[in-house]
Parts: C-alpha cells; structure tokens; sequence
C-alpha cells in the first residue's frame, strides 16, 4: 500500500464529479401493494436505509457531506476545510464501492473512480436516501457498501422560490437562488448555487507526531481557496392525463487549490472541473401498470495544474506538464412494473450504453455496459412481505449475477422487522485498469471485486419516537489494493479481502416545546483477512465507533440548534503502527424571522476552536468557523 500522502494524490483525479440524471422513482409516484408506502427507497424496500429531508436544516450552511454525517453506517473521506474533494464510505466500504445516485443515475469520477460529493449543490436537493448493505441487484454493480440517492428540487402546484446569502470566516461566501412555477401542461424548476472560500484558516500540527507529547505548532492553511457555480433545471410536460415527459439539465464548474496534507505541502498546485449532464425521460403510470424510458448523456473534464506524485511544481515550466483528463458516459433504459394481483408486482429494467476516457495520463479508452434486472414485490398474510431481486451486468468482459432477497413483518403497529441477504461484484474502473501517471501503473488483468452481506433489523414506533437498529456481516474478496511495483511505483493488484461486521442505531424523538432530537451510532469491525503479517488487523480509515446528535427547536419565528459528532481513534496503516486520534466536533446555530418570509442565521462550527482536527489523509480542518446567513422563500 503506498504512503499515505501517494494514495490522497492519487484520488484526486479520480474523485471528481462525472453528473448523469434522468428521473427515479419517488415516494410520492410509489404503487402502494397493501398498506403505508414504503419509508425508505422504492428501489430497495426492505433494506436499512435512511431518509435526509433537507427542510430540516432550514438556513443553515451545509454540504453534501455534513448532511450525511447525520445518518448511520457513513463516513466522510474529506481531504481538508470547504470545497476541497470529499467521497462517500457506507458501511466501511471504500468510496469506490459506495454508489451515488442523482435522480436515479449513477453518478462517478473520470474513469471511473469515486464521486466528489464537493461538487453536488446541497441547496439544489430536496432529500436523500442513504441504503447500506450489498445492493447490486437494487443499484447495479459497485453497490458493494450500499448506495446513497440524491433526489433534486420538484416543481410544487404554485409558483415558489427561494433565495440564500451567506458571508461568513476564512472568506466564504454562498448565493443561492431557485424558483418553480407551473409552466403549459406542467411545470418548470431552476437553481443556481455560487460558492467560495478563501479556505486560509489557522491549524496545529506536530512536526513528530509518532513522539509521546510531541509539542503542536501553529500555522495557517494556503493554497485552499474554493470557487464553484452549480446549476440545476428541470421542465416537466403531461402528454395526457397518465404520460408525463421530463427533461433535467445539471452543470458544474469550479476552481480550486490542492494544498496537500499537513506532512507534505503544496502551494502550487490546483484543480479545474467542469461537468455537464442531460436527461430525458418518458413515464406512464396507471392503476396496475407502470413504464419508463430515459436516455442521459454527461460529459465532464478535470485539469491539474502544478501536480506531482510527490510534491508540487510550478505550473507552465518545461518539467510541469498540465494533466488532463475528460470522460464521457451515454445510456438508455426501459423499465415496467405491473401488478399480479391484488399483492404482487413484477418490476423489470433493462439498460445499454458506453462509457468513454481520454487524457494526458491515459489513452483512449471506452466500454461497453448492459444490464438486465427483475424484481418482485409480494405482500403476504399476517403483515409478511418479500422481495427478491437479480440483476445481470455486463461491462465489456467483466459479467456477473448480483442476486438479493430481502423480507419484513410488520408484527405489531408498534414493531416492524427486517431482513436482507445480498452479493454483488465491482468491475474495475478505467482508470484502475489504464491510469499511468507519475508513480501509479496500470493493470489490465485486475478482476472484478466481489462481496456478500447479512442484515437484521428493526424499527419500533412509541408515538413521537421512532427507533431504528440493526445489525450486518458482509465479506469481501478479490478487493484492488495498490501495492509496490519497482522499481518506484505502485500498481492495482487482486489481493485484499475483508470481513466487516456492525451495527447501526438511529433515533428520532419529538419533544415538548417543538423540540426534535435525533441520535445515530455506528459500530464497525473491519478486519483485513489478507494471508500475511496484516491478517486479522484492523482496516485502516474506519473508526470503529461514530456518534451523531441533535437537538433542534423551529416555529414560524424561531429557529436554534446545536449538535456533537463523536469518531473514534482509527488506525492510519494496515499494521496498526499510527492512528488518527478520536474527534469531538460540537456546532450550533439560531435564526429568526426579521420581516416576511426573511430569516437571519448565525452559525457556529467547531465551538471548541480545536485546531488540531485533521481528516483521514492528515489535511488539516478549520477551527471555530461563524457564518451570517440571509434567507427567504416564497
């Protein structure tokens, strides 16, 4: 395994947003078999899975990944303060093996890799829904950790709108603006979201940390300024009274400064993107029947400037070439649903498309994908239901089955349980198999990642509280690992395996006086079962324990908050020989409503001023941070 400053460098390029959207299915458009619709994903019912409505948070300033923390079974891999890159991690599996969906489309990096969460617009969503376990047969293969869905913005039945100012420490700044309105036979929604930091915050670090009570030294963050402008719109048209046909756009572009973690600093180098997606898609629905098809395009493009494998340089010099990098992705699916009876429903989809890469570091490369998935959704007596579900991929020569059965028994009004049983397989990406920059070297031969998991669970209803618990065993073999390849590089190679068990526990409670309070907890065992001196230690990167809480207060005047996230200490290496040290990070805000729809928001993060805080790659995290926000809807 490299160093770890090698590995933060490597997922730069590949940790970028590659958009793509068409239209999922929602809540709302769900066929109810027999009794309440179902609570999480319409794609995976039956499943652990947690729904973020975004209203919640009102006019507080958020990211992609600060709202996910409040859920169960996540971890954020950040690589420092706002608008650096930060990827997704479900129940201890790798970013790479962790699915983001926007609108029901897969979203990833150039070739490939993980999904930049920096670049999705949290102002631009009305929700997400977080599934954890092994998912391929809901998701698609790579749902190795689970899948998280990023549902937009909707149009509403009357004209709405919105509109968001914040300045606040370290010179960050947001505007955000949508508006929806009915428009012909339908209707009409837009947003555009404007954000930057100058990212210069104060941090500590120790030049020896490996030294018992090796002193800090004060220092201030350069080179991790952030610009981006992200735009969202959708246009909807009913064709008759059960068609509707929907067109979605979705770009972004930004701008910003890879300053390299704490150990190995890097004042030169910098990072442009830009993405662009397209959908269309056409939906009929009636009493017994549903069918669908959408076609997406994305196309997206990644320029490092003054970028080494170890260190920086200066941008424009004979011995600094500038890496380039573009991808492409095209697509189109066909599915139906129709009702055998009274308690059954069959679902089906069937998608093909091509997935394409070019760049400085990698040739010309594309590849073809098809897939094919059934589903059945059966209500049985006694509050009983089952859903088994299989799904065939193809990508280019790499095929696999990734079979699933999940169960419930809605026992009592009070008490419901749950059960799942899934296996699945990650193709290797583009870039695993045809990356060559710097220190990294290609490997055509990888073979695909393979897992299998197990979960129980419950969800208990006592009037105004809401408990959800469960417990999964999931193994993984055939995992990517890069590993030495002399005489100094390192390469991808088919040699990891795994055995990660936990449990996860979530609490929802409605208090006297408009107060709700919500808990989540996290216990993760990741073991790495490798033949060799790191068999049976413990993976690196996953905090084996993670504790979220807040308590909130809002009425049509008033609006407070405060909240605490807890992670424990986890190791930085496959030996066990460093760790990064347990985190305690409490924010808190309050808000009122100055005149008409206008609010005013202060906000604190990180009231302790703890400027030792660094992420899972030793990039250093902003102490104690206050923002103004001005906000307004209509």
């Amino acid at each position: 395994m490299p160093p770890s400053r090698l590995v933060a460098w490597c997922l730069l390029p590949s940790a970028l947003l590659a958009a793509t959207s068409g239209r999922a299915q929602e809540p709302g458009e769900t066929i109810e078999v027999r009794g309440e619709p179902p609570q999480g994903s319409p794609r995976a019912p039956a499943t652990a899975g947690t729904v973020i409505e975004l209203d919640q948070f009102g006019g507080e300033i958020r990211s992609v990944a600060d709202v996910l923390l409040t859920s169960p079974g996540v971890s954020i891999h950040a690589l420092g303060g706002p608008g650096q890159a930060a990827t997704l991690s479900l129940r201890g599996a790798t970013a790479d093996e962790s699915l983001v969906l926007l609108d029901g489309i897969p979203l990833q990096g150039p070739g490939g890799g993980s999904l930049d969460l920096a670049t999705i617009p949290v102002t631009l969503l009305d929700r997400m829904v977080v599934n954890r376990g092994v998912l391929g047969a809901q998701f698609g293969a790579g749902a190795l950790g689970g899948a998280l869905e990023l549902l937009p913005r909707r149009a509403r039945e009357m004209a709405t709108g919105g509109v968001l100012l914040s300045t606040g420490s370290f010179g960050t700044f947001r505007a955000a603006l949508d508006g929806a309105a009915p428009a012909g036979a339908g209707s009409a929604v837009a947003g555009v979201q404007l954000d930057r930091t100058a990212g210069d915050f104060d941090y500590a670090r120790q030049v020896t940390p490996g030294l018992p009570d090796a002193p800090y030294y004060g220092s201030t963050r350069q080179n991790a300024d952030s610009k981006r402008a992200s735009v969202l719109a959708r246009l909807a048209q009913s064709l008759t009274p059960a068609t509707e046909l929907d067109f979605l756009t979705q770009a972004s572009i930004g701008d910003r400064g890879l300053p390299g973690p704490s150990s190995a600093i890097t004042l030169h180098s910098r990072e442009l993107d830009q993405s662009i997606l397209a959908g269309l898609r056409l939906r009929s629905a009636n009493h017994d029947e549903v069918w669908a098809l959408r076609a997406w395009t994305r196309f997206d493009r990644v320029e490092l400037q003054g970028v080494q494998p170890f260190g920086d340089c200066i941008d424009g010099t004979p011995d600094c070439p500038r890496i380039d990098q573009r991808a492409s992705d095209v697509r189109a699916e066909a599915e139906g649903r129709v009702a055998m009876g009274e308690a059954q429903w069959l679902s089906a989809t069937v998608s093909a498309g091509q997935e394409r890469v070019h760049g400085t570091n990698i040739g010309a490369y594309q590849r073809n994908l098809v897939s094919l998935a059934g589903r059945g959704d059966l209500t049985l007596p006694g509050g009983f239901a089952l859903h088994p579900a299989v799904r065939l991929d193809k990508v280019e020569s790499d095929a696999g089955a990734s079979p699933a059965l999940t169960a419930s028994w809605r026992a009592t009004q009070v008490l419901e349980l749950r059960t799942g049983w899934g296996l699945s397989f990650r193709p290797p990406t583009l870039n695993e198999l045809y990356l060559q920059s710097g220190g990294i070297a290609p490997n055509p031969d990888l073979r695909p990642e393979r897992a299998w998991s197990l979960d129980a669970g419950a969800t208990l209803r006592l009037g105004d509280t809401t408990i959800n618990g469960g417990l999964f065993w999931s193994q993984y073999r055939d995992l990517i690992v890069y590993e030495l390849f002399p005489p100094a590089k390192v390469k991808p190679f088919n040699v990891g395996s795994a055995r990660i068990a936990g449990a996860e526990l979530q609490a929802l409670v409605k208090l006297p006086f408009r107060l709700f309070a919500q808990a989540s907890y996290s216990w993760l065992n990741a073991v790495n079962l490798r033949p060799g001196d790191q068999q049976d230690n413990q993976l690196p990167y996953r905090p084996p324990h993670r504790l979220f809480a807040r308590v909130a207060r809002r009425d049509d005047r008033f609006d407070t908050w405060a909240e605490a996230s807890f992670t424990s200490a986890m190791p930085r290496n496959f030996f066990g020989s460093a760790y990064v040290p347990a985190q305690l990070v409490l924010n808190a805000g309050a808000g009122i409503r100055v005149a008409g729809p206008l609010w005013i928001h202060l906000e604190v993060r990180n009231l302790l001023d703890d400027q030792t805080l660094e992420d899972l790659f030793q990039y250093p995290l902003p102490g104690r941070s206050i923002a103004l926000i001005a906000r307004a809807r209509l």
